[in-house]
């Protein structure tokens, strides 16, 4: 007869299992990385396998445990989004991630919010511009927004204002995100599905470890729109199209973030 397994012995064979997958997934990452030093493997080849080995571990870290190897893997899955070529700093960069991830897959203890937030604050960050012609700044910002146009276009012009910026196209998920690593701003579009930027917004600041992190609501509204009164007292607008920088730029110094 086989034996009836326990909830605790179901999840240590469950996170056995997952550290088994992760490592086998690691060499893949690290074998295509390889290839690409020996010139076995195209930069095309080779950022397709580590963009999906980084979306795997995006969702499976959560699951089985693992909180901050996601983290990790999302902020490896920005810094590939739209790469083309692989240069040596990429290359670099893209063994720091995977080394950070194979070190907390090897940790029988996971790091608690303190420690996450300086893992995941001394991630590489890719710009696209010399870091030489803009002073980078240790500020990170949380872009909340289901389109990808605003995504693209405000996420370049934070980063080319030399802020380190995280996308996060899903509000739900952006939640868990700020809670586990609070951004020292969250920048939400008013206009998302399931859960309105002004909702999360509220709901950031109802909880404590996020209360008092600055944030900002995206709209293409009027400041004078009647939808904009709701919004609750502190929380700044920033509007986009020619509004964007002048906008922006006032909530960098309201909040002294520049």
């Amino acid at each position: 007869m086989a034996s009836i397994l326990t909830t605790d012995d179901l999840e240590d064979r469950l996170r056995m299992e997952f550290v088994d997958d992760a490592r086998d997934r690691l060499e893949v990452m690290n074998n295509a990385l390889a290839g690409r030093a020996e010139g076995t493997r195209s930069d095309a080849e080779t950022i397709g396998v580590l963009r999906l080995e980084a979306h795997n571990f995006k969702g499976m870290g959560t699951s089985f445990g693992y909180p901050t190897v996601s983290l990790i893997a999302h902020r490896m899955e920005d810094y590939l989004s739209g790469l083309k070529q692989l240069e040596a700093k990429q290359l670099s960069d893209a063994q720091i991630f995977i080394d950070r991830i194979a070190e907390l897959v090897d940790r029988a203890e996971q790091p608690l919010l303190a420690e996450t937030n300086r893992i995941i604050r001394a991630l590489p960050v890719r710009y696209e511009f010399q870091v030489t012609d803009v002073e980078v700044r240790n500020v990170e910002i949380m872009l909340v927004t289901p389109s990808k146009v605003i995504a693209k276009k405000l996420g370049g012009e934070l980063a080319a204002c030399g802020f380190r910026t995280m996308t996060v196209t899903d509000p739900i998920e952006s939640i868990s995100l700020a809670v586990r690593v609070p951004p020292d701003l969250v920048i939400a579009s008013m206009v998302m599905d399931g859960l309105s930027g002004l909702d999360l917004i509220r709901g950031l600041r109802a909880m404590s470890v996020t209360q008092n992190v600055p944030m900002a609501l995206l709209t293409s509204l009027n400041l004078d729109n009647p939808a904009l009164k709701e919004i609750p007292y502190g929380v700044s607008v920033i509007r986009v199209g020619e509004h964007f920088g002048d906008d922006f730029a006032a909530v960098v110094a309201k909040y002294n973030l520049g």
